[in-house]
């Protein structure tokens, strides 16, 4: 059996890529929504209504979207992230809990000035199954989720086995996807909104873990 990849560690090249890809995903996404470009919001409205017929059609379903985007609610995403925080205190990991703080507090002012900017409505959806407060674009849940879980896995990662890493970036992956599916689900999102949402909660976990790199170069986990 390999021991635990203790010393592996996450290069500064791939968090830099990471922030770059996530910063053109959610720069695309924001400039096709401000311009109303008819191929997204047509896209966006009609996945919208097809998951909002699936949820009124299957309870069990609605009932997994109401469960899961628990998960990203910013009551659920600031515990997580005060409790990882305040652990890494104690065990003497500051760098780890800059990361955290870092990646939730930055995605957290982007989402609202983004939403404040573009100031797109929410979905108007016949029966609606639940409501969201505020402006639609990006999505809070989604780019929370990522923001957190995503700093949490990028932390975890480089101390664990080979085999390991791989299902806990599984893991991570769904549950970030889940919760904005979710959103959808419930009819308060369009997908774009949490493709968004969640390039812009990558985006600070890779630009936090970049910072925390300047004080160790060898990279994040060392």
């Amino acid at each position: 059996m390999a021991p635990p990849a203790q010393h592996l560690t996450i290069p500064a090249r791939a968090l830099g890529w990471t922030v770059a890809v996530c910063v053109v995903i959610l720069a695309v996404a924001l400039g096709l929504v401000a311009a109303h470009w008819p191929p997204l919001l047509n896209g966006d409205r009609a996945a919208d209504s097809a998951a909002h017929l699936d949820v009124l059609t299957q309870p069990w379903l609605l009932a997994a979207a109401r469960a899961t985007t628990t998960a990203g609610s910013s009551l659920v995403v600031d515990l997580v992230a005060v409790v990882a925080g305040i652990a890494l205190l104690i065990a003497r990991l500051w760098r780890g809990a800059v990361l955290v703080v870092v990646a939730r507090l930055g995605e957290l002012a982007s989402t609202t000035a983004v939403k404040g900017l573009l100031a797109r409505p929410r979905p108007a959806l016949p029966d609606p199954v639940d409501h969201g407060a505020g402006y639609s674009f990006p999505s809070g849940h989604a780019a929370g989720a990522a923001a957190v879980y995503g700093a949490l896995v990028v932390l975890v990662l480089p101390r664990i086995a080979r085999w390991a890493q791989a299902l806990l970036l599984t893991a991570g992956a769904l549950l970030i996807c889940a919760v904005a599916t979710s959103r959808v689900l419930l009819g308060v999102h369009y997908p774009s909104d949490v493709a968004a949402g969640m390039a812009l909660g990558l985006a600070w976990v890779g630009g936090a873990a970049l910072l925390v790199t300047r004080f160790r170069p060898e990279g994040v986990g060392t």
